[in-house]
């Protein structure tokens, strides 16, 4: 092909002399790019080649980290040896016969130190001075090392992104964990950060970990075009603005185009904190989503950040007596305080007949928020019993003449929430450990609300201080967690959660009931049934403490337990309790007939209320509970 193509431009240019033929270099260029393009477009090659420019950044990062923590022992160490090294060859070069000599020996090793090495030695240069002359400047290669090779990587990585396939997209780096961000970057495969604006320091870190940083503005369809989409894993959109996130993701989806058969649906995972809004257009979002081959899934740090926390630190695992009420006291009303509050209440359900209590440490005009936000809420009256202690506002805590007659009426909070911004939350949680507070929170595990990476609560644990315990000061919310990350891409975490709607699939089948969500697989359902299986998956070990139980592993010596039919009515008791809880966070409300389209329902009622086909559906969830925790090499067993 070359040769017939070689010599019909050759005769092309001996009829025009021996100018040289634009178009014929024109078309060398074109060549070259086609075979350079097609090359990229091998998929297997375009893989490998993002392997061990991945493994290299990798590497880049790993060495520019390790030099910048040690800086000052490297400088000094490789100065030491070159300037020993210097003064040993230069003495060997040139032996003194004089103190002069000497004099300048020194002289000539400062300046190899500062690097102004002579180059006419007239004659060999001695080992030790080969080796001095060189140690200083492979100190200034490694500390720029990073750079040298992300100045090659980089360019690399993003022309690879256009033939790249299985990679990774992220808007919003700022709004992640350092967690999340090495388990993205631990994948093994390419992870895109998309910013508008990023810093020298910022990007340096990032690109250190192995991700490919684009800074353009991701509200461009330009921007979301040039990423490959079709071709892409997951996009993971975590910016602070609900409606620039799903303003993106609209470009996302029609960027998408068609996907190719032989690959799962792209994932898209969008942040979205308002829970009223995220309620409103779930079924708009999981719609418009599959009609374009992708699948939605909710990201909500607040909410999944104390829920996260709640499976250790729910009050019926930290008090002594079970028949105890639980109570959590909540201070402040910052951030995405419903969706806490939400969670609060549905990890207190843990006792078959007495309401938890929850306090709230609120201001004049957050009371009153309070107070609406109750009322339109009758249902909770069912759950929960409401307390407010006033404080001033610019008071973190109410002063103990305002506690002292609460502490007469309620026992001591087993559990603290703190909802104010970062500042006033750190200083909250330590006030609250003050010793013999009237509160009787100097102990108890204390949840505060950070809208950044926590630098010193989870420090603070290590500390001695005198009289005051520093331990269990717990920071939530803010950022997107690593198990959110997992959970997304990977199913971790939703292990129970899909196998209680597999289950619930089987019994549908088999009791004959007309449900449209049995139909559907795991991945097929939409966010908010998903989510409700993780709510009464993650609500297990609450619900069989709430018995005197608890789960364990499977094995040797481990007898599992055997529910009276009194442990069952109990257990379906607390059941009906936090199934009452998750659906009013859902926004429904009580109504003599269903109506899923006013989102209205007859069981929201107590369990005495209930009709004996109702109260068997919730005898039903906690046998379906036993049974999904045996398929996983799970029991409930007695503690001895």
């Amino acid at each position: 092909m070359w040769a017939g193509g070689c010599s019909y431009f050759a005769s092309r240019r001996s009829r025009r002399g021996n100018r040289p033929s634009k178009w014929f270099n024109r078309s060398l260029q074109t060549s070259s790019s086609r075979e350079t393009v097609t090359f990229l477009q091998d998929p297997f090659l375009s893989s490998l080649l993002n392997y061990f420019i991945l493994r290299l950044t990798l590497l880049a990062g790993q060495v520019g980290a390790f030099v910048t923590r040690h800086r000052g022992w490297i400088q000094g160490v490789a100065g030491a040896i070159a300037m020993a090294l210097g003064f040993w060859g230069w003495m060997i070069k040139k032996p003194p016969t004089d103190p002069a000599g000497w004099v300048d020996n020194f002289f000539r090793t400062m300046q190899l130190i500062t690097l102004q090495f002579p180059t006419d030695f007239g004659g060999s240069i001695p080992l030790p001075l080969q080796i001095a002359r060189l140690a200083v400047p492979l100190v200034a290669v490694l500390a720029s090392f990073q750079a040298l090779v992300s100045s090659i990587t980089r360019p690399a990585r993003l022309a690879l992104l256009p033939h790249s396939s299985g990679h990774v997209i992220v808007c919003g780096s700022e709004s992640l964990t350092d967690a999340a961000l090495i388990a993205l970057a631990s994948r093994g495969r390419q992870v895109v950060m998309i910013a508008a604006r990023i810093g020298a320091a910022q990007r340096d870190a990032l690109e250190g970990l192995g991700l490919t940083i684009i800074e353009a503005d991701p509200m461009r369809p330009a921007t979301i075009r040039s990423l490959h989409l079709p071709y892409a894993a997951a996009l993971f959109l975590t910016g602070d603005d609900d409606v620039d996130n799903l303003s993106i993701a609209m470009l996302a989806l029609s960027a998408a185009g068609k996907r190719p058969a032989d690959l799962p649906p792209l994932v898209l995972a969008v942040r979205i904190d308002r829970e009223n809004f995220a309620v409103e257009l779930d079924s708009a979002l999981d719609g418009l989503s599959r009609g374009h081959g992708v699948r939605y899934y909710r990201l909500c740090p607040d909410r999944e950040g104390i829920r996260l926390e709640l499976t250790r630190f729910a009050p019926v695992l930290l008090k002594g007596d079970v028949d105890t009420a639980s109570h959590v006291l909540v201070v402040g009303l910052s951030g995405n305080w419903r969706q806490a509050v939400a969670q609060v209440i549905a990890a207190t359900q843990d006792h078959p007949d007495k309401r938890a209590v929850l306090t709230f440490i609120v201001d004049d005009n957050e009371a009153e928020v309070v107070k609406h936000w109750h009322e339109a809420r009758p249902e909770l009256d069912h759950l929960v019993e409401i307390a407010i202690l006033p404080r001033q506002p610019d008071a973190v805590l109410p002063p103990d003449t305002i506690v002292a007659p609460w502490r007469q009426m309620h026992a001591p909070p087993h559990l603290a929430v703190i909802l104010l911004d970062d500042a006033d939350a750190i200083a909250a949680s330590l006030a609250l450990r003050r010793p013999g507070g009237m509160l009787g929170t100097d102990t108890v595990p204390v949840l505060a609300h950070q809208t950044r990476e926590d630098r010193l609560l989870g420090r603070l644990g290590d500390a001695q201080v005198s009289n005051r315990d520093m331990t269990r000061l717990i920071a939530i919310g803010g950022l997107v967690r690593a198990e959110s990350i997992e959970r997304v891409l990977d199913r971790k975490g939703d292990e129970m959660a899909i196998a209680l709607h597999a289950h619930y699939q089987d019994a549908t089948k088999t009791l004959g009931w007309n449900s449209p969500a049995a139909s559907q697989a795991w991945d097929e359902l939409t966010e908010n049934m998903r989510d409700a299986n993780r709510a009464a998956a993650e609500h297990a070990p609450i619900l069989f403490a709430a018995a005197g139980l608890r789960i364990a592993d499977a094995g040797p010596g481990v007898e599992p337990v055997v529910l009276s039919d009194a442990e069952l009515e109990l257990l379906a008791r607390v059941e009906h309790r936090r199934w009452i809880a998750d659906r009013v966070e859902r926004g429904w409300r009580y109504g003599a007939v269903r109506d899923d389209h006013l989102m209205r329902h007859p069981s929201l009622v107590p369990f005495d209320a209930l009709n004996e086909d109702d109260k068997e559906k919730d005898r039903n969830a906690v046998r379906a509970l036993l049974s999904v925790l045996a398929g996983q090499g799970r029991v409930v067993v007695r503690p001895r």
